[in-house]
């Protein structure tokens, strides 16, 4: 009688054991799935930021700069008979006319 129950234990352990074995290798099967899953998502937001910084350079650059410049705004660049020089010292005098009258 005593054999039978042990048997009866031993099988049940075992049954238990297997069906534990099966668990956890279907929940780490799903872990590894979620893994792939996140990997593929880094992988595709590292092209999103590769391109971004690509398009950043892109219009950046002064050559687009200058284009933009030239064709939306309608802008030249400066000719040096349009540029005009300010002293510091008139600077001064426009910034805080009553201290130019003391002087």
């Amino acid at each position: 009688m005593k054999g039978i129950v042990a048997v009866i234990v031993l099988v049940s352990f075992f049954v238990y054991s297997a069906m534990d074995l099966i668990t956890v290798r279907y929940q780490q099967r799903l872990l590894y799935n979620e893994l792939v899953r996140t990997q593929n998502i880094e992988q595709k937001l590292n092209q999103a930021w590769s391109y971004l910084q690509l398009e950043r350079a892109n219009l950046t650059s002064t050559i687009h700069i200058n284009q933009v410049m030239s064709q939306k705004l309608r802008m030249t660049p400066a000719d040096i008979s349009h540029i005009i020089y300010i002293k510091d010292s008139e600077l001064r005098k426009v910034a805080n006319p009553e201290a130019a009258k003391e002087q």
